[in-house]
C-alpha cells in the first residue's frame, strides 16, 4: 500500500487489470447468451418485439427499448455468473448450484430468471459418458493406454520389457532408434536393433522416449502442439524439481508433467457446438478452466483424471492431476506440486491467484527462487526435449 493508505501504482495496475479482465469475460458471456436468446446479432427488423427474453409483446414499448432492457438483464446475469466463477479460485462450488442461486436472485437483481436456462442449455452433457466408454478419442489413445499400463509405474525396467513394448508399434520402435542414433547420443556406429538402442541410451531414458512418443501423436491429432510443448516443459520441470522436495521421485515428476493436461485432449472431441462456444469464449478473454467449468461443470484436470483412472494410473497421481487447478480440494500436497508446474510452465489456463501460488509453495516446501534457479534446462532431460 502506498503513502497515505493509497494503493501503489503496481497495486492500482493489478486492480485495473482485474477490472478489465472481468469486463472482457462478462462481454464474452453476454454475447453468447444474447446469441442463444435470439437478440444478437440483431434481427433485420429492429422494431420487432423480443419475446424470447421475457418481453411483454402487449406492453406497447418500442422494440429498441425492449432490446435494451433485455441486453441489460443479460449483462447483469453474466456479471453475476462471472463473479461466482471467479470465486472458484478460493474454494469449490458446484456450477449447477451456482446457477440455482443466481436464478433465485433474479427478482431482486432485476433480470428474467429464464435467462439462467440459456446457461444450462450451453452445458455439454455428453462428455462424461464419452470418457467412461472411451469413445470420441483418436485411435492412438488405445495404444497410449496400453503403453501407460505397462510403463506408468515408477520402478526398475529391464531392456527386454521396454523392447517388447516398443515392438507393439513400429512408430515407437522407430522413435527409439531415431533418438539413440541422434547427435544427442552419437553412437560409434548406427544402431539398428531396438534392444541395442535401449541398452545404449539406458532403460530410464528409453522409458521417457516411449512415454512421450506415444502421447505426442495424440496431441498432434487434436491440433494441440502448443499444449504438448507446454506438457514437455512441465515434465522437464517436474523431473528437475525432485531434489527440492520429497513429494515425488524424478520419474513420477516427469510423468505428472506429461499427462497433467491430458483432459484437454478429450475436450477437443466434444460435440462441435460445444467446441465452437469454447473457442469463442477463449478468443474473447476467458481462461481455459473458466470455460471448462462453465460448459462441463469441471475442468480438464478432473476430466483427465477420469481417463487415467481407466488406464490404471496410480491413485496418488490421479488425485494430483484431478485437482491440479484447485489444489486446495486435495488432502495431499502433490496437486499443489502440479499446480506449480502449471504455473511456472507459462500457459495461462486459469485466472491468476497469487494467494494460491503462495499456498502451494508452502505446502510443497518449494520457493520461487528454487523454481527460478532450476528452470527447465536440465541435462538429464535432453532426450525429452528432442521429442517436443
Amino acid at each position: 500500500m502506498g503513502l497515505g493508505g493509497r494503493p501503489s501504482k503496481a497495486e492500482q495496475a493489478d486492480v485495473d487489470s482485474a477490472i478489465v479482465s472481468h469486463c472482457r469475460r462478462v462481454a464474452a458471456l453476454a454475447m453468447e447468451i444474447s446469441r442463444m436468446a435470439g437478440i444478437w446479432p440483431a434481427p433485420p427488423d429492429r422494431s420487432e418485439r423480443n419475446a424470447g427474453c421475457g418481453g411483454d409483446k402487449e406492453d406497447g414499448a418500442p422494440g429498441g427499448l425492449r432490446r435494451v432492457e433485455a441486453v441489460a438483464g443479460i449483462v447483469r446475469i453474466c456479471s453475476l455468473v462471472d463473479e461466482q466463477l471467479e470465486t472458484l479460485q478460493f474454494g469449490y462450488k458446484d456450477v449447477e448450484a451456482i446457477f440455482d442461486a443466481i436464478q433465485r436472485q433474479a427478482p431482486r437483481e432485476g433480470f428474467d430468471p429464464a435467462l439462467v436456462e440459456h446457461f444450462r442449455q450451453m452445458r455439454c452433457r455428453s462428455l462424461p459418458q464419452q470418457i467412461e466408454r472411451g469413445d470420441g478419442l483418436p485411435v492412438q489413445a488405445y495404444a497410449a493406454r496400453e503403453v501407460f499400463r505397462l510403463l506408468g509405474h515408477e520402478r526398475e525396467y529391464e531392456v527386454r520389457e521396454l523392447a517388447a513394448t516398443a515392438a507393439r508399434d513400429p512408430v515407437l520402435a522407430a522413435t527409439l532408434l531415431r533418438v539413440a542414433n541422434s547427435s544427442l547420443y552419437s553412437p560409434a556406429s548406427k544402431l539398428s536393433a531396438v534392444g541395442k538402442a535401449i541398452s545404449y541410451i539406458g532403460t530410464a531414458e528409453a522409458r521417457k522416449v516411449l512415454l512421450a512418443a506415444v502421447l505426442r501423436p495424440l496431441f498432434a491429432s487434436a491440433g494441440l502442439a502448443r499444449l504438448w510443448s507446454h506438457s514437455v516443459r512441465a515434465a522437464q520441470l517436474g523431473s528437475a524439481l525432485v531434489g527440492q522436495t520429497s513429494l515425488v521421485g524424478a520419474e513420477e515428476g516427469l510423468l505428472l508433467g506429461l499427462v497433467h493436461d491430458f483432459g484437454a485432449l478429450a475436450i477437443q472431441f466434444a460435440p462441435r457446438e460445444t467446441r465452437d462456444i469454447s473457442a469463442r469464449l477463449a478468443e474473447r478473454g476467458c481462461p481455459a478452466t473458466y470455460v471448462e467449468r462453465l460448459l462441463f461443470g469441471c475442468d480438464h484436470g478432473e476430466i483427465g483424471a477420469d481417463i487415467l483412472a481407466q488406464w490404471d494410473f496410480p491413485d496418488h497421481l490421479i488425485e494430483a492431476i484431478r485437482f491440479h487447478h484447485q489444489p486446495e480440494r486435495s488432502d495431499g500436497a502433490l496437486a499443489a506440486f502440479v499446480y506449480l508446474l502449471e504455473f511456472w510452465s507459462g500457459l495461462d489456463e486459469d485466472m491468476p491467484s497469487f494467494d494460491r501460488v503462495e499456498d502451494c509453495l508452502a505446502r510443497t516446501g518449494l520457493s520461487l527462487e528454487a523454481l527460478t534457479e532450476i528452470g527447465t534446462e536440465n541435462g538429464k532431460l535432453k532426450t525429452l526435449r528432442s521429442l517436443a
